[in-house]
């Protein structure tokens, strides 16, 4: 219970933050207006592939769907074959987003996230890191269930929902950050 008190606390406050950034002169209101648009990986430590991203146009939830990430809880796993430990809890630039990406283990709908070391520094450097799903490069599905929300070490979700996540974008605007919380 208080986890998942404190965890809810970390995220309203990184949410109500961002929103009062405004610029001088302007309200939050105004900003959200202008397509200020915060996404937050919330990682279920007891099911990692139970987690869940939210997308907030200031402090109003605009969409929310199951994610995963990695094959593992440790943060400092680095991917090989099907296997990587989850993203490390921090804040990550978002640099782009395509729908025709064509990598070697992603394809289709990807968002890309800045590099991290794990272990609040200290660690391994964890790069090529996405929100992205199982596609082809044109978009189809390839999404065999469940077992999919495992990933390399991205956050991962299933290809309707990475469309809704992108629809959402299109809404609301572009995201500069993800969130990462446990």
């Amino acid at each position: 219970m208080l986890r998942t008190r404190t965890r809810a606390l970390a995220v309203a406050s990184t949410v109500l933050a961002l929103a009062v950034a405004a610029p001088a002169g302007t309200t939050a209101t105004a900003a959200v207006a202008r397509g200020q648009v915060t996404l937050v990986f919330d990682k279920n430590p007891k099911h990692p592939t139970y987690s869940k991203l939210t997308a907030y146009s200031g402090r109003r939830v605009v969409g929310q769907w199951r994610a995963g990430s990695g094959t593992t809880t440790n943060e400092c796993k680095v991917g090989r074959r099907n296997s990587g430990g989850w993203l490390p809890n921090g804040t990550y630039a978002v640099s782009s987003r395509t729908k025709t990406y064509n990598g070697k283990a992603i394809k289709g709908y990807a968002i890309r996230l800045s590099d991290k070391k794990c272990n609040g520094g200290e660690g391994a450097n964890r790069d090529e890191l996405f929100i992205h799903s199982r596609m082809s490069i044109n978009g189809a599905s390839q999404w065999r269930g469940d077992r999919d929300y495992k990933s390399l070490g991205c956050v991962k979700l299933h290809p309707d929902h990475i469309k809704a996540l992108f629809k959402t974008l299109d809404k609301y605007g572009e995201a500069k950050t993800l969130k990462v919380v446990a």
